[in-house]
């Protein structure tokens, strides 16, 4: 069951514009939970295997050396049914503008099959591993500038998409964001359709068509997130349904085993 959440990427280590992560595993029996959206442009590398992204509501096969690009504020997932290995490169949005590349206005391809590009990401890699590499920062920040002329010069897209897909894509944001800051209460959909200023019926539509689940199934995975964080602090299991928008203990406990995997008095026990 995959749940949908908002990032936000302001401050990264070490004195870098970017976060990058490496060897990150993808199968069908090791998978990550939720798709995600931030402002910041993210860059993938297929480092082995195959496997696949979706970008708001679209699918996308990858295979060993094509890069992915999620443009900012794309909603995305990346997984595989078989096996997958993959690096992650995040670069923060103040450096993209310091240097002219405003990635709320500059978008890129989504798959890009170039030796050009794979080989600077690699290059990346390398020297990012390499912490007695001399002048190493420097070093790192001029392959993120150059990847970004790169996709820029040769990769960039001159339409990115239509004003309706960019509305239908901002309407999904604001229904994820008020569930977030309203998950604690009872809310309908009645009531978040409201907030949006949209048909219910219609909403639920591009809602699953978009995120691949319902509003509700969504809803309750966050609030099974945030309930599995009180439990673990030592809240009771009562007083978590309540903290969470869970009507009665019964239907918690059905939906927290359905997200989680376990019941809350479980995960409540091993903490």
């Amino acid at each position: 069951m995959l749940g949908t959440r908002h990032e936000e990427h302001r401050i990264f280590k070490g004195g870098l514009p970017f976060s990058l992560q490496t060897n990150i595993n993808r199968s069908n029996i090791n998978y990550s939970k939720e798709s995600n959206w931030h402002e910041n442009l993210e860059i993938e590398l297929c480092d082995k295997g195959r496997g696949f992204v979706l970008l708001n509501a679209e699918r996308y096969e990858i295979e060993e050396n094509d890069i992915v690009v999620a443009n900012s504020d794309v909603i995305h997932y990346t997984g595989s049914e078989t096996d997958l290995t993959y690096s992650c490169l995040i670069i923060g949005t103040e450096f993209c503008r310091n240097v002219g590349l405003d990635p709320k206005s500059v978008r890129f391809n989504t798959i890009i099959k170039s030796p050009t590009v794979t080989n600077l990401f690699l290059e990346l890699k390398r020297i990012y591993a390499d912490n007695a590499s001399s002048y190493r920062v420097a070093k790192l920040n001029n392959i993120v500038l150059e990847l970004l002329i790169e996709l820029a010069e040769h990769h960039s897209i001159a339409n990115p998409c239509s004003e309706i897909d960019a509305a239908k894509n901002n309407l999904i944001k604001s229904v994820i964001i008020y569930t977030r800051e309203n998950y604690d209460r009872k809310i309908t959909l009645d009531e978040i359709a409201k907030s949006v200023h949209y048909d219910k019926y219609a909403l639920c539509r591009e809602y699953k068509k978009y995120t691949g689940q319902t509003i509700i199934d969504d809803l309750n995975h966050y609030r099974c997130i945030k309930a599995t964080e009180l439990l673990k602090k030592g809240t009771s299991v009562s007083d978590t349904a309540d903290k969470c928008g869970f009507a009665n203990l019964s239907y918690f406990g059905k939906t927290f085993k359905k997200h989680i995997g376990h019941s809350p008095s479980k995960i409540q026990k091993k903490f």
